[in-house]
């Protein structure tokens, strides 16, 4: 089943994510990292904003620099192994089959510079352009 995404949709993903955000803080040892830094990131991950880098989403989260959000990511400890399977119980729970699978394409945005480093445009059927999209 696809679904076109409406602002109906939409409309209580936040209050959403953030109950899913604070029923896995129990993966985390500190409550710092429970209680706001995970949050952080998976709403600046989720966000719209152009570059997604320490310095953007430390910004959007309100913080002053980054190391907040750097020391989560290679310092925090907590169960990696474990939260693959609380995403996976959540979705099977929300889509109401436990054999159900979450698909999100997009391959529709094209990369539009060669800047990155080691990527390339996307070899999309579906872009505008082209096979290749360049």
């Amino acid at each position: 089943m696809l679904v076109d995404v409406a602002l109906e949709h939409v409309e209580g993903w936040a209050e959403e994510l953030a109950s899913l955000t604070a029923g896995l803080g129990h993966l985390f040892a500190r409550s710092e990292p429970r209680e706001v830094l995970f949050a952080d990131l998976i709403e600046g991950l989720l966000s719209d904003l152009g570059r997604k880098n320490g310095w953007t989403m430390a910004e959007r989260a309100g913080h002053a620099t980054p190391h907040r959000i750097q020391k989560f990511l290679g310092e925090a400890s907590w169960d990696a192994d474990a939260l693959p399977a609380e995403v996976q119980d959540y979705i099977a729970d929300e889509l109401g089959d436990a054999q159900a699978t979450l698909v999100l394409d997009d391959t529709q945005v094209t990369k539009k510079s060669g800047r990155s480093v080691r990527c390339s445009r996307p070899v999309a059927s579906s872009c505008p352009t082209g096979p290749g999209c360049g």
